[in-house]
Parts: structure tokens; C-alpha cells; sequence
């Protein structure tokens, strides 16, 4: 036991006083797009917001899905749409650059913030694509200001979690956040480790991917994961009268698939774009695949 207590107030010790390791990155190291963005308030609320493409075209908001950020899940596929489009990106509420709050919220109270900053820079009505928790906040933010959203594309997303795969998770996020106190590693490592190690991000992204991955809070990534879980667009998704695509990533490991056919048998007239062979990270994976399903559903 002597060298366990030894141990113990070792690790102490050095979570109290040593320094945050910073992995190495081997081989050349770039950043993917360095699309300069700029803050605009929202009541007290600093966010931020990445604007690219022609300024008279039909504009296109991208929103990204829990713990990432706007540039971390659309470098790929933003930097294309932008040839045709104006494409608006926002790091929403707990994540990227956007204000850290560790009290609680709702993906409604995102989809408002979203709307505060379409005001702030003059944007009226826009097609929203959201991914995986970016497709909640598309949801809500076209059911809570109609008119604001002409067109919705759904990416590996859902309308609600069943309640035993809900409770579980909340445990888990419980459990994360206090892992993530205790240690200082968590989501951000093995978020980054995982785009990594799978191939879906370019080794020589590596040192972005770490920087981006880590602009976290542990109790804010909690709140954000507990609103997430809370959603549930069931009784009104159908109601919405916008036209809606849902894509599926059918070998889904993060959302199962079977949720996400449960959103597309919600919604009237859906169009349904199944991507065999891609999992939960299709935006990183199959860019091309997804810019093609979007611009043809847009245009």
C-alpha cells in the first residue's frame, strides 16, 4: 500500500504543479483553411463567426455537432460550398471560440443564439445544414423563428434519444466531467486521437486538430452533452412545412442509424440520402460525397 499512497501524491502533486503536456506532432504541420473570422455580440455574449464566399449569394449556415467547432467539422467541405455560396459559421454556445457557460441550457436557447447572430451581421433567411448536434439546432432554430430557414439538410443527427440510451448517457456525461476534472484528459484527447488514428484527418492537421479539440471546459462540454440529450423534436418536426433532407451514415456508431430513419419517417416529403460504409464522422471522411448530396438538394 506504501507505494500506492506514494504514487497517489505524486500524481497529485503534478496535476497541483506541473505543466500541461503538449504532444508532439511529427512531420510538417499546417492549418487546414485560415478563414479569418470576427466576434459580434448577442446580448452580453461574445460569439464567433467565419464568413466565406460571395457576399450577394444565397447564404448557407453550417452547424457543427457536440465538443466540435465550426472550422474543426466543415474545413472541407465550407471551403467548397464557398465557390458558389455564402457560407456562415458559428462556434455555438460551450464550443470552439463561442462563450463558455456552465450553467444549464437548451439546444433552443443555441438555436436563438444563432439567430442573434444572423441579426448581428444582417443575414434574414438562410439553408441550414447542421451535423449530428448541429441537426438539433437546425431543427429548433427553423420551428422557434419560421421564415429564417428556407431549406434543412440533416446529417447523422436524430429527433430524440430513447430514454434507456438517454439515462445512460447522462451517466456517462457525468462520469466524463468528473474524469475530466480529476485528470485533465478527456473528450478533447480522444476525440483528436480518434479523427486521427482512423484516418479521417490528415496527420499533417495534427497540431490544429489538438488546438481546436482543446478549447474546452469541462462543465461547459457537460452542459452542452446534458441540453443534447434533452432535445426532443418528436411531436413538431413533421409540422415544420420546409424542405428537408436527411443523410444517413449507415454504419452510424455514435447515432444509430435507426434513429436517424426514425427523424426521416417524421418529416413529410423528406428527401433520403443513405451513405453506405460511412460512420458517425462521414463529414470528414466523405466530403465529397456530402458537398454533392447538399449542392444538388440547395440548388
Amino acid at each position: 500500500m506504501r507505494w500506492v499512497k506514494r504514487l497517489l501524491g505524486a500524481w497529485v502533486l503534478w496535476r497541483l504543479l506541473g505543466p500541461v503536456v503538449v504532444p508532439e506532432f511529427k512531420g510538417s504541420q499546417e492549418h487546414p483553411w485560415r478563414l479569418q473570422g470576427r466576434t459580434v455580440y448577442v446580448g452580453d455574449e461574445e460569439f464567433l463567426v467565419r464568413e466565406a464566399g460571395p457576399e450577394g449569394r444565397r447564404p448557407i449556415l453550417l452547424l457543427h455537432g457536440l465538443a466540435g467547432s465550426s472550422l474543426g467539422e466543415w474545413y472541407q467541405i465550407g471551403q467548397k460550398l464557398a465557390t458558389e455560396r455564402r457560407v456562415i459559421m458559428i462556434d455555438h454556445r460551450n464550443h470552439g471560440l463561442a462563450p463558455q457557460a456552465s450553467g444549464r441550457y437548451e439546444v433552443e436557447d443555441v438555436a436563438d443564439d444563432m439567430i442573434g447572430v444572423l441579426d448581428a451581421i444582417g443575414v434574414g433567411a438562410v439553408d441550414a445544414v447542421g451535423y449530428s448536434m448541429g441537426g438539433t439546432i437546425a431543427q429548433a432554430l427553423a420551428q422557434r423563428h419560421p421564415g429564417r430557414v428556407s431549406r434543412l439538410v440533416l446529417i447523422a443527427t436524430f429527433a430524440a434519444h430513447p430514454d434507456q440510451m438517454k439515462w445512460l448517457r447522462v451517466f456517462g456525461a457525468v462520469v466524463a466531467r468528473a474524469w475530466e476534472r480529476l485528470t485533465g484528459i478527456g473528450t478533447p484527447e480522444v476525440r483528436s486521437g480518434y479523427l486521427l488514428a482512423t484516418g479521417a484527418v490528415d496527420p499533417k492537421h495534427a497540431r490544429w486538430l489538438w488546438q481546436e479539440t482543446h478549447r474546452r471546459d469541462p462543465d461547459a462540454g457537460a452542459e452542452a452533452t446534458l441540453a443534447l440529450l434533452r432535445f426532443d423534436s418528436r411531436k413538431w418536426v413533421g409540422r415544420l412545412e420546409i424542405p428537408t433532407m436527411v443523410m444517413i451514415p449507415i454504419d452510424d456508431l455514435l447515432v444509430p442509424p435507426a434513429w436517424q430513419y426514425e427523424l426521416a419517417s417524421l418529416i413529410p416529403d423528406v428527401e433520403l440520402v443513405e451513405i453506405p460504409g460511412a460512420r458517425h464522422e462521414v463529414v470528414w471522411t466523405h466530403p465529397e460525397r456530402v458537398l454533392e448530396e447538399i449542392s444538388g438538394f440547395l440548388d
